[in-house]
């Protein structure tokens, strides 16, 4: 025998127990599957239900809000009507209202047209009866007294001459 002969049994040798190694080392990654394989199962069969509870709890959830969408628009609705109903209801208030304070503004403003006008006219008035006795006291003759002697035929007597009274009219 010599050293290639050796060499080959080493080689043999070693190739036994790598073979062995490999063959121990599959059936060891075989058993990690195998237990792998299991666990994705056992994981899969709880996850499942879960997911099924999930999907009808998101199922009532979804019907709920449907509920509510409808009372929304239900509301939403009913506040529509409630404001036509109020601008109904205010525009049948405030047209009367308005047309009163126009009324009232109205009369207000005649009866101080009208207070305006009688003043105007008083003062008129008064100043046509001013410049009336103005002109008689100045075109009449002296007004005497009672007991006063009549005049001499020359002209009066300015001793004996009455004065008129502001508020007395010779008329």
């Amino acid at each position: 025998m010599d050293w290639s002969d050796v060499l080959k049994l080493a080689l043999s040798i070693f190739l036994v127990v790598t073979g062995l190694g490999l063959g121990y080392l599959f059936l060891r990654i075989a058993g990690v599957f195998s237990r792998v394989g299991s666990s994705v199962t056992r994981v899969t069969d709880e996850i499942v239900p879960i997911l099924s509870r999930a999907q009808t709890t998101v199922d009532g959830v979804n019907l709920e809000l449907q509920r509510v969408d409808e009372m929304m628009q239900t509301a939403v609705n009913a506040t529509k009507g409630a404001e036509k109903t109020v601008q109904t209801v205010s525009s049948a208030v405030t047209a009367p209202v308005r047309k009163l304070t126009g009324l009232a503004a109205g009369l207000k403003e005649t009866v101080a047209n009208l207070r305006a006008q009688r003043r105007r006219d008083a003062a008129d008035a008064a100043a046509a009866r001013a410049a009336a006795e103005a002109r008689s006291t100045a075109a009449a003759p002296p007004i005497v007294a009672d007991n006063a002697p009549p005049a001499a035929a020359g002209g009066s007597d300015p001793a004996s001459v009455k004065p008129l009274k502001s508020h007395e009219s010779p008329y």
